[in-house]
């Protein structure tokens, strides 16, 4: 085992790399003592104290889970680093004389596989212990094998062709490879848009068309009220692996698909299914899913210019005690500097999209035919899903994709007061039971 200096590059990334897991482990550890305090008197109204002690149950099993997986894979990690592993390695793979792109290609692979064989057993965990104990899972074991090979298949079919077409450009294109990489990559994201609801989701999941019935004519009326084109509606079969609930919408125009979880046409009334669906079409009517698409093409096309420069310096290699400079080990050593790094950027992601949040439930409120109704059917997933209603601000800030749904529903109920006003002359009712008089008359 190698000891370096201390102004080895090895100890800056350690420190990188250190810095980051314990970022990741704070937020984790606030988020659990948050659920220490009392639940609020607004909270008491429609969660039980039994529905309040398997939320914090279940969070806390979760969380305990991830700090175990996590800083054992760091310890791996470094053990495996400090001890030569990289460059040993490499030798095993030189000497089968495969050429640089499929040197490349297995180096990679191999150190995938076995990130994978590592996880694999916290998976297995957190499927039949911690989801089989709170009543969620519902995956079979014939289920997760056959899912679990499809994984492995996709990510050597397109992970493999991916990182084989980066090597090949980093290595033949000079200085415009980071270029060629960053438009190439942005190209295949654009076609997996349509190439995933299609092709991949049906390998998982069985969507069958909604039946006719209540739930797809009050859909189908809600989406010609808004004048939204809808090409299919199906129904998921979300409950072989879960009794959580969810809704998507995917694709553009007339070939937009509408995907409802059996377990969400289940659990919830027709007026709620057509809130949910609402919410996610306000996803769609403002726009979300291109404008992240967009930000998330720009921060891909400045993680590709930085590996260009990262790629061709020798302290990167030296930082992972590397005999020379492979591209491909560059590539590597690259995402484990930058993932620290790239933690800081994102909150401001996350930031964005519990604001698209915010716009989308707007939506849903102003659209929907019962406004209200989206409130109750968040507040009865978060039971159903024993979602933690009290997340600490900073792993908000760090993780967190949606706004809490205290605040989610402080912010629709504000908004309801004039929905509910203004929505046409008559009597109004707001949720709650109180009645009145519109002033929009």
């Amino acid at each position: 085992m190698f000891i370096p200096d201390w102004n080895h590059p090895a100890l800056f990334f350690l420190a990188l790399v250190l810095g980051g897991q314990l970022l990741e482990s704070l937020a984790l550890l606030l988020d659990s003592h948050n659920l220490r305090k009392p639940l609020p008197a607004e909270m008491v109204q429609w969660l039980d104290a039994g529905g309040w002690e398997k939320t914090c149950a279940y969070t806390r099993a979760r969380h305990r889970l991830t700090l175990l997986e996590s800083w054992l894979g760091l310890l791996l990690l470094v053990v495996f680093w400090f001890a030569g592993g990289f460059n040993g390695l490499n030798r095993w793979v030189m000497d089968w004389q495969l050429g640089s792109l499929f040197s490349g290609v297995l180096y990679i692979g191999l150190l995938m596989g076995a990130l994978y064989v590592v996880g694999l057993p916290f998976t297995l965990y957190g499927t039949f212990a911690i989801e089989e104990r709170f009543g969620f899972n519902r995956t079979t074991w014939k289920t997760f094998v056959a899912d679990q090979f499809k994984m492995l298949l996709l990510a050597v079919l397109l992970g493999g062709g991916i990182l084989a077409a980066i090597l090949v450009a980093f290595e033949r294109a000079g200085e415009w490879a980071w270029l060629y990489g960053w438009v190439g990559l942005t190209l295949f994201s654009l076609v997996l848009q349509w190439v995933i609801p299609r092709w991949i989701l049906p390998l998982f999941n069985r969507f069958s068309p909604l039946a006719d019935g209540e739930p797809r004519r009050a859909i189908l009326a809600y989406t010609h009220s808004i004048q939204f084109p809808v090409g299919h509606i199906f129904e998921m079969d979300g409950s072989r692996r879960s009794s959580k609930a969810n809704a998507f919408v995917s694709g553009f125009g007339n070939n937009r698909r509408i995907a409802l979880f059996d377990t969400l046409i289940q659990q919830h009334t027709v007026p709620e299914l057509v809130a949910v669906l609402a919410h996610e079409v306000g996803h769609s009517r403002r726009w979300h899913l291109p404008k992240m698409l967009l930000l998330g093409v720009v921060h891909t096309g400045i993680l590709f210019y930085l590996l260009s420069f990262f790629l061709a310096w020798s302290g990167l290699y030296q930082g992972f005690f590397m005999e020379g400079m492979p591209i491909y080990a560059g590539l590597l050593f690259f995402s484990i500097v930058i993932g620290p790094i790239d933690l800081l950027v994102g909150p401001f992601f996350k930031a964005l999209s519990r604001r698209f949040e915010y716009e989308a439930d707007r939506f849903a409120v102003e659209t929907a035919p019962e406004p209200g109704a989206l409130i109750t059917a968040l507040k009865a997933l978060a039971r159903e899903n024993a979602a933690h209603l009290m997340p600490h601000p900073f792993y908000v800030f760090l993780h967190h994709s949606h706004p809490p749904l205290l605040e989610r529903v402080a912010a629709m109920e504000a908004q309801l007061s004039f929905v509910n006003d203004c929505r046409g002359p008559g009597t109004v009712t707001v949720p709650g039971g109180v009645q009145g008089q519109s002033p929009c008359m």
